[in-house]
């Protein structure tokens, strides 16, 4: 038996009543479930403005689950997949997950791996009060978690919408995801980190995509709501 220590916040929200559990009231993200709100309430209104009712979304990068849990709650989508590869996001996830009741609805099957524009191994890095920022650091000693191409990971799998927070490899990610994207053409919400924000762009136009909305919270990244052309 494995024990996390913790608290439950109990909060209504929208007339729905949402539960998170919260290990450090610290963290980045944990603070405002531990005050009983949503992380991010600007990007998620970005989502619900182009997520629509029955859709297929996959979260990658969903954390604790703070977006996957207003999906399920708010948006009515037909399935949600999440995808997380960091082992203490992924135990305070499933966590919330089950206090939502939503442990059938949330397809958690994938929870463990990491994406990439190839497959490896990589090794988690988790700033101090900040699960949320973690990052991979690939083929690194010690390395324990499996890095798939989206590809194949999530082949089989009907995608409508995407959400992507991976911390600054957005662009090894997407690659992986070509061949899916280019079937499903999903809407995408995606973070992208300044460094990489140039090639973003050049690969939008290269797939066909243009960006509908954007949103700045950090100076390091910005958000970009992109659809098909």
């Amino acid at each position: 038996m494995q024990r996390i220590n913790g608290s439950v916040v109990t909060a209504t929200i929208g007339g729905e009543e949402i539960r998170f559990f919260v290990a450090n009231e610290r963290d980045a993200i944990q603070k405002h479930h531990a005050a009983g709100e949503f992380y991010e309430a600007e990007e998620i209104a970005i989502i619900a403005r182009y997520l629509p009712p029955g859709a297929h979304y996959v979260d990658i990068g969903a954390n604790v689950g703070n977006h996957a849990v207003y999906v399920s709650k708010f948006l009515a989508p037909a399935g949600v997949v999440v995808i997380e590869p960091n082992p203490p996001a992924i135990e305070i996830l499933r966590l919330n997950l089950l206090l939502n009741d939503l442990a059938s609805r949330v397809d958690a099957s994938l929870l463990g791996f990491g994406l990439a524009e190839a497959e490896g191994m990589a090794r988690a890095v988790v700033p101090p009060n900040n699960l949320g920022g973690s990052g991979l650091v690939l083929d690194a000693a010690g390395a324990t978690i499996p890095l798939r191409r989206g590809d194949d990971l999530l082949a089989g799998r009907r995608i409508d919408f995407i959400k992507l927070d991976v911390e600054g490899m957005e662009l090894g990610v997407l690659a992986g995801l070509e061949g899916l994207i280019a079937t499903w053409r999903p809407r995408m919400f995606i973070e992208v980190h300044n460094r990489n924000a140039a090639p973003f762009r050049q690969w939008l136009a290269r797939l066909g995509y243009g960006v509908r909305a954007t949103f700045r919270r950090y100076p390091s990244n910005e958000n970009f709501m992109v659809v098909p052309e």
